[in-house]
């Protein structure tokens, strides 16, 4: 039976900050906090809020989430690292973790490891021990009251994110105003939950001699958090999104969510279809009438929509899809990260038909590639994929506020003045004609999914049909002059090891190539068309080439194969559903002979 415990009440109950203790350890330029609990226990909005704290004392910072499939309870995990500069990778070891049952870590096996200066946060009522697969800490856990007991059951007591928020301003150094600021403005409009809030901080906040860990110091200037999925959401208004439609599933659906919210007072709606192909099909029909248009999606619903993307391709209606990728085939693992629809962004589909495919980098890129994405569908008349994955799109993270403007995309419209040429006349630049909004006088035109004339009525002349592909596939070569210096690069351009990637990888190899100064690192923003002529420049001189991804096929290294000589590139790549850590992709490239 387990003995029946209650919150202790402390005797003294400080209301600001205390002075730091003698011989407290300086201010870290960057750490790294784990909170972990079962589903009800607010481990998610504890980190929110502590991330929203970080950002209003100026810190950069981000959080990324572990859960399981479960709609409702199973264990959850949220990790965040804080720092006085900008990062997009959570680190491979934790500073302070913070667990309300010893017995929801065994599921974050592959991505919790402590260090030895650790500190350890367990529930006073614990008998079990740290596991040692965790690491090892020479801190002895520190325990704190969470849970009241009785009868060996735990009952209802004080939220326990609230005291676990309350415990870790004290152990970060922030005053609990900074907490009870937050608090109000998430809870104005409910009081009542406010004010429980509020004691039970202070009970957190009161508790005396916890072990300290200050905070990195912030800039005292407020910044910005938001998620991959709301910064997609933002950077599809601004350039110029009118049409929504989606269905919602995880990893994608705040996009939606978000677009509910903003759209309308941009003057754009938003539709949430009976399904993916439904929405693909209203997106199609939005653009064929004029309107900017978009959908977002994971890789079930991507796999329903690839038909609506030939029809999208073959009818030359511009449309951008935004697929947030999960781990595994089918229904997978919703809740898991990969990079492992590229093969069915770049090939996935019947009979050929061109489109384009981006990589979004980070949380901040999401502002950026969604312009991108615009320009090209709507320049060039076609679909155009963006691959986002878990690990981003769910990943919440600060960000200084001010967002570059972007000019709008737009789309070649016809007029009655400027007459022919014909709607698929096979002689347009790049392919691309001037395009005909129902409705315009003069401009009615025939638009189908079935092989088509210049004017669009229906063919089965074989020759004709050559020459459709050819006018359709020529879009390929303008995307790919217009897009030739879409990539980044990092580390010293002379290092003579090289690694190419892309997507989220981008976060883990920025910071990681500072600390392997022999590698250099290409990643393209476009993957297809792949920008090969920067790419061949970049990899002269290197000694060796390791081709890093998240899937289990090495589906990029395979991709790159086919469009180079890849001979002695090794490929580096693995599944699992959890991004690679540094220490990882140290032993993998070992490994692998890099």
């Amino acid at each position: 039976m387990t003995e029946m415990r209650a919150p202790t009440t402390p005797d003294t109950h400080p209301s600001t900050l205390p002075e730091a203790r003698p011989g407290a350890p300086p201010r870290p330029r960057s750490l790294v906090l784990a909170l972990v609990g079962s589903g009800g226990d607010g481990v998610a909005l504890l980190g929110d809020l502590l991330l929203g704290m970080a950002a209003r004392e100026g810190l950069y910072g981000m959080m990324v989430q572990s859960y399981g499939p479960q709609i409702r309870g199973g264990e959850s995990a949220a990790i965040l690292r804080l720092a006085d500069h900008e990062v997009q990778y959570e680190g491979d070891q934790v500073d302070i973790l913070l667990c309300f049952r010893l017995r929801d870590l065994a599921r974050f096996q592959t991505s919790l490891r402590v260090h030895p200066g650790s500190i350890v946060v367990i529930d006073q009522g614990e008998t079990a021990e740290v596991p040692a697969w965790l690491g090892a800490t020479i801190e002895k856990p520190y325990r704190f009251p969470f849970a009241r007991y009785e009868e060996g059951l735990e009952v209802d007591g004080p939220p326990k994110n609230m005291l676990g928020l309350g415990l870790l301003c004290r152990m970060l150094g922030w005053p609990d105003t900074l907490a009870q600021d937050i608090l109000r403005q998430r809870f104005t409009a409910r009081r009542e939950r406010l004010q429980s809030n509020l004691e039970s901080l202070a009970t957190g906040f009161a508790v005396l001699d916890p072990p300290s860990r200050p905070a990195p110091e912030g800039k005292g200037l407020g910044l910005f958090a938001e998620t991959g999925n709301e910064a997609v959401a933002r950077g599809s208004i601004a350039a110029g999104l009118g049409f929504f439609a989606g269905y919602p599933i995880t990893p994608s659906s705040e996009v939606m969510e978000t677009l509910i919210d903003e759209l309308p007072a941009a003057g754009g709606r938003v539709v949430q279809a009976e399904d993916e192909m439904a929405a693909m099909g209203m997106v199609l029909g939005a653009s064929f009438g004029g309107v900017h248009a978009m959908t977002a999606t994971s890789g079930p619903g991507l796999s329903l929509m690839t038909e609506m993307i030939g029809l999208s391709s073959m009818a030359e209606l511009p449309a951008v899809i935004v697929d947030c990728q999960r781990a595994g085939p089918a229904t997978g693992m919703p809740s898991r990260t990969e990079q492992s629809d590229l093969f069915h962004a770049i090939y996935g589909g019947h009979g050929d038909f061109p489109r384009a495919v981006l990589g979004m980098f980070d949380v901040v890129h999401g502002r950026d590639v969604m312009p991108h994405a615009f320009q090209i569908a709507e320049k060039y008349q076609l679909p155009v994929i963006v691959l986002s994955d878990a690990y981003i799109a769910q990943r919440r993270q600060i960000r200084d506020p001010a967002v570059a403007r972007r000019e709008r995309a737009e789309r070649e419209r016809w007029t009655p003045e400027n007459g022919l040429p014909a709607r698929f006349d096979v002689t347009g630049e790049h392919g691309v004609n001037p395009f005909r909004v129902p409705g315009t006088p003069g401009g009615s035109y025939l638009a189908a999914g079935i092989e088509h004339n210049q004017e669009g009525y229906p063919t089965a002349d074989t020759t004709m049909h050559q020459r459709m592909n050819e006018k359709r596939f020529r879009k390929m070569t303008g995307i790919a002059a217009e897009t030739r210096d879409w990539y980044r690069t990092l580390g010293d351009g002379a290092a003579p090891k090289g690694i190419v990637a892309w997507g989220s990888t981008y976060g883990l190899l920025r910071e990681w190539v500072i600390a392997h100064p022999e590698w250099r690192v290409f990643l393209p923003e476009i993957i297809h068309p792949f920008p090969m002529e920067a790419f061949q420049s970049w990899r002269r001189g290197l000694t060796s080439l390791a081709v890093v991804e998240l899937n289990y096929q090495g589906q990029f290294h395979r991709y790159l194969s086919g469009l180079t000589d890849l001979r002695g590139a090794k490929s580096v790549a693995r599944s699992g559903g959890t991004p690679m850590t540094a220490a990882e992709l140290d032993r993998l490239l070992e490994e692998a002979g890099s």
